[in-house]
């Protein structure tokens, strides 16, 4: 299987938020069963890996906000070309639930996918979390646990090229949302930028 053309995205493009509902893409996807529902923070290593492993497996992945910041816009991201919703912060369990994936795939340790989103669900969808220090190693156990083919090799290649270049790579091209006035960040892993992708990281990660 030959991974597509990598294309680095720079374009300055905006969310297309449509109606908070999780059946047109259920009913119409490329995969009628939403089997993985991947969640994720706005950051560009967890990003990545949402949208690596999107491009193979098909199933949509949600994009919480960085709590650092006063944007609170909680994103979910299906496979193309469905477009991109907006999910209010207070019906997030009932989205969630009315998308009904036979599990939830976390990525990340506490401080980009809050203990509170868990709460927030009414439990009786499966969760695993997938966390640690080296977000390499973390993607050979994501390919893993769900039987896919290439996430691990194409998600280091693509990974290496952020942060050499500067630049982020999208298996899909994911419009961005729109800009919000950000305060000073701690020197780590910034979140991917409101409304276009910065031209380096200038700090060390998580």
């Amino acid at each position: 299987m030959r991974f597509p053309t990598v294309m680095l995205v720079v374009s300055v493009v905006m969310f297309g938020v449509g109606s908070l509902t999780a059946a047109p893409w259920a009913a119409s996807g490329p995969k009628r069963e939403l089997t993985t529902l991947m969640v994720t923070g706005n950051y560009k290593s967890t990003r990545l890996l949402a949208e690596t492993v999107q491009n193979e497996n098909h199933q949509p992945y949600i994009l919480l906000p960085d709590p650092r910041t006063n944007d609170r816009r909680i994103f979910f991201c299906p496979p193309p070309p469905a477009a991109s919703l907006e999910i209010p912060e207070n019906r997030l369990n009932e989205f969630v639930r009315n998308a009904n994936p036979r599990r939830i795939v976390i990525f990340g340790d506490e401080s980009y996918v809050p203990a509170s989103f868990e709460r927030a669900l009414d439990g009786t969808i499966p969760m695993i979390r997938i966390s640690g220090r080296d977000w390499n190693r973390i993607a050979d156990e994501v390919t893993f646990i769900l039987n896919l083919s290439h996430v691990d090799r194409n998600y280091r290649k693509l990974r290496e090229t952020m942060l050499n270049d500067g630049r982020i790579y999208r298996p899909v091209s994911r419009p961005a949302p729109k800009a919000q006035p950000k305060p000073q960040q701690p020197a780590e892993e910034k979140a991917v930028p409101a409304a276009a992708e910065t031209p380096a990281e200038t700090a060390a990660e998580k």
